[in-house]
């Protein structure tokens, strides 16, 4: 059964420059607190927002310094086993690891990458099998470039390359061919055909190609929609729509299918079981509309949509968890020209 995110909750009281939201128990109190990536080329402070578990948030800034966020990544990258946050800026403002004491505190512990790269999303991924994450940027108008962790949490320049690919706005990781490691997805962003790169286990790579010749894919998420479990795929192309990527089993994916009405503007997407069926289900953030929660009907082929929200702004990022604690996931939403919000969910 679908369900409704009719309750909102305004994170912040002004419309800024806002690029994306992002969920983890920074403070491991058991509930998921909440990161604001904010300024994209405008610079902004980014914001951590801790949960009282009934989201309900004590807000902070994250460092002392505003700058040209687009995403802020959580994962461990040190290994302590608490919550530590990669921020990716935008040129010329440095990349940024933030470290975690285990409470929700963060500490400036370094750089990754090159000030000068034109980056907007990060990912963040174990690529090498040494069982630290490490940073895949997405690079709008040049090759995309991954930072390889040297197992404390620091990634050196010299661990830093260029991987097979052109413009983009996002990466994603998943494995794409069922084989262990983790390859990596990138849509093109430019006017271009889609990357898939096969990782070999050692962060080497082999490239395959999918999607239209003339890509403009700002956003996508992967997960096995159809149940078959094989890792699919789905992306926000600006001029084109929202199009799912099933994989062919082979280590590809087939022809996209039109996920939804082709005219908004798909500016997120985000996957997850929203009314806990077992299913995956996506919600897609546009421009200047609702937003959308399509719910799946189990094969991954029809999907029952259920608009919602203020349509205000554009979405920049979607993320999805219980923030409430009634064991269903809420809807975070990074906006430009919009506050950012939570929508909470409820039964129809």
């Amino acid at each position: 059964m679908p369900r409704d995110f009719p309750a909102a909750i305004a994170l912040e009281s002004t419309a800024e420059t806002s690029a994306n939201a992002s969920l983890a128990d920074f403070d491991g109190d058991g509930d998921l607190d909440i990161f604001l990536a904010k300024g994209r080329h405008w610079p902004l402070h980014n914001r951590v927002l801790i949960n009282d578990g009934h989201a309900g948030f004590d807000e902070r800034n994250l460092g002392e310094t505003a700058d040209r966020t687009y995403s802020g990544v959580p994962a461990d990258l040190d290994g302590d086993g608490d919550i530590d946050i990669v921020v990716s800026n935008d040129s010329p403002d440095e990349k940024l690891v933030f470290l975690n004491d285990g409470r929700g505190t963060f500490v400036r512990a370094g750089t990754w990458g090159d000030g000068g790269w034109p980056t907007r999303n990060a990912a963040v991924a174990d690529l090498d099998g040494d069982g630290r994450p490490d940073i895949i940027a997405a690079n709008r108008g040049s090759a995309s470039t991954l930072c390889l962790n040297d197992g404390r949490g620091g990634f050196p320049v010299e661990a830093c390359r260029a991987i097979p690919s052109e413009s983009a706005t996002s990466i994603v990781p998943l494995d794409v061919d069922n084989d262990g490691d983790i390859d990596l997805a990138i849509p093109h962003r430019d006017g271009g055909q889609s990357h898939i790169l096969v990782n070999d286990g050692r962060a080497r790579f082999v490239t395959r190609r999918f999607g239209p010749a003339d890509s403009a894919a700002r956003t996508a998420a992967a997960g096995d929609l159809d149940g078959d479990g094989w890792i699919d795929l789905v992306v926000g192309d600006e001029r084109q729509g929202v199009f799912l990527y099933r994989n062919d089993g082979a280590g590809g994916f087939g022809v996209g299918v039109p996920l939804g009405d082709l005219q908004p503007q798909p500016y997120a997407i985000a996957i997850g079981d929203l009314n806990r069926d077992g299913l995956a289900d996506v919600v897609v953030g546009y421009v200047s509309v609702p937003s959308v929660a399509f719910f799946n009907d189990g094969h991954g082929r029809e999907f029952q949509p259920v608009p919602f929200g203020d349509g205000e702004g554009a979405v920049y990022g979607v993320a999805l968890g219980d923030l409430d604690g009634d064991g269903y996931p809420d809807v975070a939403m990074g906006r430009s020209n919009a506050p950012n919000v939570v929508y909470l969910s409820r039964p129809r």
